[in-house]
């Protein structure tokens, strides 16, 4: 079960102007919240963040955002206990409710944002800074291709059950308003071609459902 989607809202909207307030201005929603705003029906239970420009690294970016308001951020170790890092965790005010923030930072390779990605190319929605939707569904592929790639059961499950009905949701919506993720050039030709072997990814692993290939199709790729 997500927290209601006012409490997410309102978290999201504390944590971007908390990352603003010490210097992190360069931020946007990506993952579920952000396919939320986007108009797919889903439950929200995290809050994914990309920082473009990240002046620190993730840890010290965490540290400073507990610094900056201890009675809402504070850190949890994950329940592997071998993990090196911490989660961060944001607590809803005046309720028992709390909801993990994972920052993507833009300079790590894992996270595949482009160099040539800018804050100008992220949207408003409901005051909110987003990321748009052909960056959205391309980082709900990247989840996916992850996730179907592990060895933990419940990890596929979250592919098969969170993942793809996403996917399937925001290429019909990305559909609807005619638009076309492969246009756009300017987030580099390595970008472009690893979304093109995504999507051919997805669609061969689903190969006998045939929805993901064609929803994939009507939306440019070549699957």
């Amino acid at each position: 079960m997500g927290l209601p989607y006012y409490e997410c809202f309102e978290a999201a909207e504390y944590v971007l102007g908390a990352l603003a307030d010490i210097g992190e201005n360069w931020s946007c929603l990506i993952g579920g919240m952000a396919a939320k705003l986007h108009g797919v029906d889903r439950v929200v239970k995290d809050l994914d963040i990309a920082v473009l420009r990240p002046d620190s690294s993730e840890e010290d970016i965490q540290d400073a955002l507990v610094d900056y308001d201890s009675s809402r951020f504070y850190l949890e170790r994950p329940r592997d206990r071998r993990a090196s890092f911490y989660k961060l965790m944001y607590r809803i005010p005046d309720t028992t409710h709390v909801i993990k923030v994972d920052l993507l930072l833009g300079d790590n390779s894992d996270a595949e944002i482009p160099r040539t990605f800018h804050r100008n190319h992220f949207v408003e929605i409901d005051g909110l800074r987003v990321a748009p939707l052909y960056f959205v569904l391309y980082h709900k592929l990247l989840g996916w291709d992850l996730r179907t790639d592990d060895r933990r059961l419940w990890k596929r499950n979250q592919a098969n059950e969170k993942d793809y009905p996403d996917i399937i949701a925001l290429c019909k919506i990305i559909y609807r308003l005619g638009m076309r993720p492969l246009s756009k050039g300017h987030m580099g030709r390595e970008y472009l071609d690893n979304y093109q072997r995504r999507a051919e990814f997805i669609a061969g692993y689903y190969n006998d459902r045939d929805l993901a290939r064609r929803q994939l199709r009507r939306i440019g790729f070549n699957v």
